[in-house]
């Protein structure tokens, strides 16, 4: 769902750059007040296996493919505010880095899959879980399902509208017309979203079967014993090489299954005879085309995502402190 450059039109991009801004401003303060220096290390793995997760699609059918975008898990596990500016992070090292999605359309990609996202799934599971968390933890997983489905496909609505919308005000000249781009977008999305259903329900479900109260602990335990006992029992570094683990072992099945697919939007765009535009900026690396080179960019991404999110975070989180 990544819009590249040359797309929307350049008034579309502009309010929807205008409108990321004021959310990010209103999550970043929102989130100060919640976030503690303890939890940023775990904020920023979050961030960064979305990302890594982000790398691997998986196919619908009819040579289109999905992948997840994680808004939904990131808000359920870490709140709206902090999602908002994690998910920003994600997309941030995704167009400068990979050059997926365009620096003209980073305002539109940013509002449709890190605020219109994370607020879909995380208002859709709090109105859920009430009424079927009372049924156990199957429950709470469908809840964590449905809320996962409704962040793709109102994001995905919403790139449809500025899409229809781009292409009525230029005339043709940009965008793609309303009959074609919403019940294709619609049509591609409703069923992607099954697939992120799907991952954000086993992913939450496992993590609250290890750790209750995720990545939001109230207490630490203090850990005693040499450095490398320290290092080896860290609930960070296991989990990064989790992450890393499942990413290398799943790599082979994206290469199998879906590496030459479209995603939505890509079809929605061959759909409508559209061509992508030339990139405003050339991006240094790319995600690779062998299983090595792939290896290599999903553990760049996952640096450079945990670094930059652990030096935002920080920003975000010192804010408090000079009020």
């Amino acid at each position: 769902m990544h819009v590249p450059d040359g797309l929307m039109d350049p008034l579309v991009a502009l309010v929807g750059l205008l409108e990321f801004l004021a959310f990010i401003s209103i999550a970043s303060y929102i989130g100060s007040k919640k976030l503690q220096d303890k939890q940023l290390p775990r904020v920023a793995l979050l961030c960064a296996g979305i990302f890594v997760a982000q790398m691997l699609n998986f196919p619908i059918g009819g040579g289109t493919t999905g992948h997840l975008i994680g808004g939904a898990l990131f808000a359920i596990l870490a709140g709206p505010a902090l999602a908002v500016v994690g998910m920003t992070v994600v997309l941030i090292i995704q167009a400068l880095m990979f050059g997926d999605g365009g620096i003209t359309a980073f305002g539109l990609n940013a509002l449709n899959m890190a605020v219109v996202a994370p607020l879909t799934g995380w208002g859709t599971y709090t109105l859920l879980v009430p009424l079927l968390g009372r049924t156990g933890m199957a429950g709470k997983n469908l809840a964590i399902g449905a809320a996962a489905w409704a962040s793709v496909f109102v994001a995905a609505a919403a790139c449809a509208a500025e899409l229809a919308v781009s292409y009525a005000i230029s005339g043709g000249t940009y965008g793609i017309a309303a009959t074609v781009s919403i019940p294709a977008m619609l049509g591609y999305h409703a069923i992607i979203g099954i697939g992120e259903a799907l991952i954000t329900a086993g992913v939450i479900a496992y993590l609250w079967s290890t750790s209750e109260e995720s990545i939001f602990s109230k207490t630490e335990s203090r850990q005693t014993g040499t450095l490398f006992e320290r290092i080896t029992s860290s609930s960070t570094l296991n989990a990064t090489l989790a992450v890393m683990v499942i990413f290398a072992l799943a790599l082979p099945l994206y290469f199998l299954y879906s590496s030459e697919g479209m995603d939505g939007l890509e079809k929605t765009m061959d759909d409508a005879g559209t061509q992508e535009g030339d990139a405003l900026l050339s991006s240094p690396f790319g995600y690779g085309e062998s299983y090595f080179a792939a290896i290599f960019a999903g553990m760049a991404g996952f640096v450079s995502v945990t670094l930059v999110a652990l030096g935002l975070l920080r920003i975000v989180s010192s804010t408090k402190n000079r009020e």
